[in-house]
Formats: structure tokens, C-alpha cells, sequence
């Protein structure tokens, strides 16, 4: 089964590398996904979730089973630590001043705290106020160490080694000084070299880059948030004849809501009474109003602008539309792309090769001090230095923060992604594959002709299609039953037969209604029909033969018009550099009508479910990178098959369940838009990861003293500074994509 879990504690890649790592060797787990930046693990397992729970408690960090619904799906949102910020930087900049102020540029300071007459209290000063910023970010020291006791070090085990080794200097030197041991001060002059002030800055540095980061990660789930705000807190409805307002909670599924001119809905519904005009935009993308009279729906989140109408509320809670848009969405935005994989594989050993790194650095220049090349005190500053310059946060974040904006933002524009592996497949799309029903056309289908067989009663083939369509809720079995006489004739038996047609028993005789396919698998005889049938596919109809017994009844034909906009969408396709192709089960002169009409560049007709699935695992095989769009149950199978798959507007629900991405508007319009978000998520995550990894690179030996003969070097406060612009650096390019359109 497949459970999610919270996991609290993590602070960085390596943790939650750390965390995948344990669960994946817990046996009975198949896999797990963790997510730093919503704090969620998603495991499929055979065992226990208490073994999964005590493996997570084993690697230092706590995990409770969560049931994610609706609102509470949300990512929690990041603390900020503003008022630890606010006390670091009070203490630290005193500090500055006494370090780097009077050795720099000989700043003045009372006479009981010079350098030279009084180093004892020139560094117990400094280190007293190192000491109290370190008192104020414990929690580094506290998460670092532990990680490292754990044998799991950290990016907290970086900060707190780097901050603690610069302290721990300053302690030596100032028992030096008390000591009176020569190496306290700097040649003839009694100037302490310490770097307290380096210890503060670190701290106080990370803890201003990791401030900073939280607030913008907070704004990666803006767009996710803005969602659950739109479903109201209170509503209106009638409780035995009489209006009462109660919180949107306690609206029960039956109730009637009543809604008025500028209010949300907060339920999905039928409308019951009344009229009027619904801003859909929030669920659709849709930014027109909708008109909505009795019988229409209204969807949870959704504003009616104008008129005023009464709703039967069909979903409520946790049900309606809105939340399993959340659900969806937050779930997308925790899931783990492909393309993460590798940055999850470095950050799994990068801690530890920066420890192995930094104390190779420090035995370097230890060796080179013995030769008189180097000094002690630079290999402890070039040793913090790489400790506090390594950012694995940078590669942790560089592809989730990038897909939970675009997933939000895709939310915003009614394009709802079900996980990280469709939003980067999207960018790799280059052949789009269409239904035809429902997806190019309308799927309002309308009875254009009626031909009886020579000597059938023109009422027994209305009466017999009329009692095998009505069970249907096909496109075309609606249109039927919408231009036939209802008659009390009932079929049993029913079954719809994919891709042919539908069956059942009217008055005790077996009956069908359906294509040349079945008639040919059936053995009936439509030669008398053929010249009827030959005129009508070229004008775009699709035909439906009846039969009674081993009887042809007649052939009805129905037409569906090509959606306005399709012909513009499929423009748009062509001018991204993508093919399409239009599978369908109709007629192959019907396939080439619409393709015509719509500009889709070929086709396949007359396929059944599972053949139009064999058509895109052929084009995957060329090398093709497939999307396909569908709404109905015989487009399942082809949405599974696909690269990435996408119901449209009002589909099926086993199409919504099978694809990997939802339109609620019934618009082609929308997949090029997707395919674009789909685009430029990905050169988002490859500039992202591309940055992490330079910066590591170039910033890791340049800490290391690598451009030292050169005359470049890289103090640790700088080392700090940079890691925390690093991070800032990858949340804030991604967050550009919350300006798509």
C-alpha cells in the first residue's frame, strides 16, 4: 500500500537524503520519496508503518502517519526567524567593529579594551559576544552535532563545525595570551589574530539567508494557498423552509444553498433555482463568466457575479472539487522528478566529502606551515572556510521549489498536474496524439439523419434505439435519446462494447446498436443501406446501425461540429514544433473530416481502445515523445501508454484517473499552455541545478585556497555570505515561473 507520511526535523538535502536512505533499506518498503521543501515522505510498502516510522526515528528524525485532504494537504508553511535574525545581528555587529574595524582600519576604542595594551580584554570581549549569537542559533550546534553523532552529518554539521572551530580559536588564543605563549599575537605587535567575529558572521549570515529563504519558499506555495482560500467559511442554506447562515463545514450533501451576487460557492451543486452568471476561473482557467440557469453545476471556489440562484449541494467538505484540486496539487508539488534523482545521489555523500575535503585542506596548509610557506591560523581559516561555503540546500531545492511554483501556478491557470514526473515529461513533449470526441469536437452530438431499412416501420427503429441508447451515457447515445420519442420500451442486459457499439435485450430479443465493425463481427447484411451510408461520412457523421435479432433495423447518423478553438490550438501545437495525429474508433472518412476541418496533420480511425494504445507505444518506440488528450473510457488505456496523458474538460473519471493531467476546460487551447509551463519548468530546474553545481565547484576549492598564489583567498564571512545567496539564488529563479502565462 501506499502511505505519506510528515517528517519533522529535516533542515537540509543531506537530511532528507539521509531519511530516504534508511526507509528504502527497511525491508517490506518497494519505495520512497521525501520532499525538504513540504516535509512529506510518500512510501509503498508491504510492511508496517510503525517500521517505517521506528526507521525514521532511528535516522534522528520524527515521522507521523498523514492523511492528506483538501486544505490540509498545504505544505506547512516555513518558520521564519526574524527575531533570532534581529539579536544576531545586534550582537555581532559590535563584534565587527572590535575585529575587523580596529584591525582593518584602526578604529578607536577605549583604552581599557586596546588591542595591544589589553589583547586578554580585547578577545574575552569578542569572545563573550561570539558566544551570546552562538547562544542565540543553538539550534545549528544542536542539529549539527547530533547529525553527526548519528553518523548522517548535515548542512547544520557544516555551519556548526565551521562556527565552532573559529571559536574554539578564539578560546585558544585567549588562554595563550593569559599563558603568554608567543603565537598569540601577530610578530613584534601584541595584536591577537582571532576569529570570533568570523563565528558570529557565520551564524548570523545563515541565519539572514535561511530568513530570507523561508519567506520566499513561502511564496512557492502561494499560488497552492491562494486556492484554499477560496472556499468560503460560512453559507447560506434553507433548513425547513427557513435561511440560516452556518459554517461551510456543516453544510451536508442534500442541502440547498442559496447564493447571491458576489458570493463563493462552498460546495459543488446543482443549480435548483434561479439564474445568473459564474466567475469559473479558479477551477477552469475560464476568465469569462459563465451563464448557469437551472440544472447547470457550480463548482466549490467559484463566484457568482451576477443573479441569484439556489443549489442542491452534491459534494461537500473534503469531496467538493476545489479540495481534490488541493489534494491534487500539493501532492504534485511533494512528489520527485526525474531529473531529481541525480541531485538526490550528490547530496547523499556531500556533507561527508566536504569534511574529508576541509581536513585535507587544514593538513595542506599545516604541512606548508611546517616549511614556513603557510601559517597555522590559515589553515584553520581556509578549513572554515570550505565548511561554511558548501550549500547542499542548493541542490536539494533546485528542482522541487521550481515544480511546487509551476504546479500553483498551473492550478491558477486551470491546468492541474498530478506529479513532478508529468510536469518534467512535458517539457520533453514533441508529438501530441488526439480523441476525436469530445476532445477536437464538441462531443455534442446531433441526430441528423434516420434511414429504415426497406419494409421497417420508421416507430420500431426509433423505439428500439431509443431503449438501447438510453442506458448509455455516450455522447452519442445523448444525442440519440435527446431526437427520438421517449418510449417505456427498456433494455436489459445492457452493455457497452468498446469501440463498436452497445447491447441488450428489448422485449427478449437481442439487440444491437453500432458500427460496420460490429455488423461485420455479427454477420448482418447493410448492402441495402450502403448508398445512404456512403454520402454521410464525408460531411463529418458518424454512423449507428440497429438491428433486431439477425434483423437490420435502419442506420442513424449523428454529427459533432469541431470546437471553435481547436482549429487555433492546433495552429499553436504546429508552431511549438509538435505533430498531431487524431486516433479515433469512427469512420476513417469521418477521422478525415475533422482532421481537415481542425488542421490535425494525419490520422487513425476506426481503432479499438486497446489499438490506440499500440499506435502510441509504436510512435514511443521511433523515438517519440508522446502527450496524449483524451476524455472518455475508451481513452484510458492510450492515457496510461502515453508519456504524459491529459483529460479533458468534464471526462471520465477513469480518464481522470488514468491521465496525468486534468483540464477542467474543455479547451485544446489549454494543452499548448501546459506543454509551454511543462517547457519552461525545466530549463528552470537545469538553470537551477546547473547553479547549484558551478557554485560548489568553483566556490569549494576557491574556499580551499586554491587561487591563493595567485592572490585571491576567501575569508569564512564571505564563505557564509555566499552559501546563503546561493540558496536565495535557486528559490528566487524559480519563483520567476509565477509569472507565467
Amino acid at each position: 500500500m501506499k502511505t505519506e507520511f510528515r517528517i519533522s526535523g529535516m533542515r537540509c538535502a543531506a537530511c532528507s537524503a539521509h531519511v530516504e536512505g534508511a526507509v528504502a533499506r527497511t525491508e517490506g518498503v518497494d519505495s520512497v520519496s521525501v520532499s525538504l521543501l513540504t516535509g512529506s515522505m510518500t512510501v509503498t510498502h508491504t510492511c508496517p508503518q510503525e517500521e517505517i516510522i521506528n526507521a525514521v526515528r532511528r535516522a534522528g528524525f520524527g515521522a507521523e502517519v498523514f492523511v492528506p485532504s483538501g486544505a490540509s494537504a498545504l505544505p506547512p508553511p516555513e518558520g521564519t526567524s526574524w527575531r533570532r535574525l534581529f539579536f544576531s545581528l545586534l550582537l555581532s555587529l559590535p563584534l565587527m567593529y572590535l575585529g575587523m574595524g580596529v584591525m582593518l582600519f584602526g578604529a578607536p576604542l577605549p583604552q581599557f579594551l586596546d588591542a595591544q595594551r589589553h589583547p586578554a580584554a580585547y578577545v574575552a570581549l569578542q569572545l563573550v559576544l561570539a558566544l551570546a549569537v552562538c547562544a542565540v542559533n543553538f539550534s545549528y550546534f544542536r542539529s549539527g552535532f547530533a547529525a553527526l553523532v548519528r553518523r548522517a552529518p548535515n548542512m547544520d554539521t557544516l555551519i556548526s563545525l565551521g562556527a565552532g572551530a573559529a571559536l574554539l580559536q578564539t578560546v585558544i588564543t585567549l588562554f595563550a595570551i593569559w599563558l603568554r605563549f608567543p603565537f598569540a599575537t601577530h610578530g613584534n605587535m601584541a595584536m591577537p589574530h582571532v576569529y570570533a567575529e568570523s563565528a558570529a558572521m557565520i551564524l548570523t549570515l545563515v541565519t539572514l539567508g535561511k530568513t530570507l529563504e523561508g519567506r520566499q519558499k513561502d511564496k512557492t506555495a502561494a499560488a497552492i494557498r491562494a486556492l484554499a482560500s477560496l472556499a468560503p467559511e460560512k453559507a447560506r442554506v434553507l433548513r425547513e423552509g427557513v435561511e440560516v447562515e452556518i459554517s461551510a463545514d456543516e453544510v451536508q450533501k442534500g442541502d440547498t444553498v442559496l447564493i447571491r451576487a458576489g458570493e463563493r460557492i462552498p460546495v459543488d451543486g446543482t443549480v435548483t433555482l434561479g439564474e445568473g452568471e459564474a466567475d469559473e476561473s479558479s477551477l477552469t482557467g475560464e476568465s469569462m463568466p459563465v451563464a448557469k440557469s437551472v440544472g447547470d453545476t457550480l463548482g466549490c471556489g467559484c463566484v457568482l457575479v451576477a443573479g441569484y440562484v439556489q443549489i442542491r449541494a452534491d459534494r461537500v467538505g473534503e469531496d467538493t472539487s476545489l479540495a481534490e484540486t488541493l489534494l491534487m496539487v500539493s501532492r504534485a508539488a511533494a512528489s520527485k522528478a526525474p531529473i531529481a534523482r541525480m541531485a538526490d545521489r550528490v547530496s547523499a555523500i556531500f556533507v561527508p566529502s566536504v569534511l574529508g575535503i576541509a581536513c585535507l585542506t587544514l593538513a595542506v596548509w599545516w604541512v606548508l606551515a611546517l616549511f614556513k610557506v603557510s601559517t597555522v591560523t590559515a589553515g584553520i581559516e581556509h578549513a572554515i572556510a570550505v565548511l561554511v561555503i558548501s550549500c547542499p540546500c542548493a541542490l536539494g531545492l533546485a528542482t522541487p521549489t521550481a515544480i511546487m511554483t509551476a504546479t500553483g501556478r498551473g492550478a491558477e491557470l486551470g491546468i492541474l498536474i498530478k506529479s513532478a514526473e508529468a510536469l518534467e515529461a512535458l517539457g520533453h513533449i514533441d508529438t501530441v496524439v488526439l480523441d476525436k470526441t469530445g476532445t477536437v469536437t464538441e462531443g455534442k452530438m446531433v441526430l441528423t439523419h434516420q434511414f429504415p431499412a426497406p419494409g421497417v416501420d420508421p416507430l420500431m427503429l426509433q423505439k428500439i434505439a431509443y431503449a438501447l441508447e438510453s442506458p448509455s451515457s455516450h455522447p452519442i447515445a445523448h444525442a440519440v435519446c435527446t431526437a427520438l420519442p421517449q418510449t417505456d420500451t427498456v433494455a436489459t442486459d445492457f452493455a457497452a462494447l468498446d469501440g463498436r457499439g452497445v447491447y441488450g435485450r428489448v422485449e427478449g430479443v437481442k439487440c444491437f446498436a453500432g458500427n460496420a465493425l460490429l455488423m461485420e463481427e455479427l454477420e448482418i447484411d447493410v448492402t441495402s443501406l450502403s448508398q445512404n451510408a456512403a454520402s454521410l461520412p464525408g460531411q463529418g457523421a458518424t454512423l449507428i446501425y440497429v438491428t433486431h435479432g439477425a434483423t437490420l433495423l435502419g442506420l442513424l447518423a449523428v454529427s459533432d461540429r469541431v470546437r471553435p478553438d481547436s482549429t487555433e490550438a492546433i495552429a499553436t501545437l504546429h508552431r511549438m514544433g509538435l505533430s498531431t495525429v487524431m486516433l479515433t474508433g469512427d469512420h476513417p472518412e469521418v477521422a478525415a473530416y475533422v482532421c481537415e476541418q481542425a488542421g490535425i496533420d494525419g490520422y487513425r480511425a476506426s481503432l479499438m481502445p486497446d489499438e490506440k494504445a499500440q499506435e502510441i507505444a509504436a510512435a514511443q518506440a521511433n523515438g517519440a515523445h508522446v502527450l496524449m488528450v483524451g476524455d472518455g473510457i475508451n481513452d484510458a488505456v492510450a492515457l496510461t501508454q502515453a508519456d504524459v496523458g491529459v483529460a479533458i474538460g468534464a471526462g471520465t473519471d477513469v480518464a481522470i484517473e488514468s491521465a496525468d493531467i486534468v483540464l477542467p476546460k474543455s479547451s485544446l487551447s489549454q494543452v499548448a499552455t501546459a506543454i509551454r509551463l511543462g517547457r519552461k519548468t525545466l530549463r528552470n530546474v537545469k538553470q537551477n541545478l546547473l547553479w547549484a553545481l558551478l557554485y560548489n565547484s568553483i566556490g569549494i576549492p576557491l574556499a580551499a585556497g586554491a587561487l591563493v598564489p595567485l592572490g585571491i583567498s576567501l575569508p569564512p564571512v564571505f564563505g557564509a555570505l555566499a552559501m546563503s545567496v546561493s540558496s536565495l539564488c535557486v528559490v528566487t529563479n524559480a519563483l520567476r515561473l509565477r509569472r507565467f502565462k
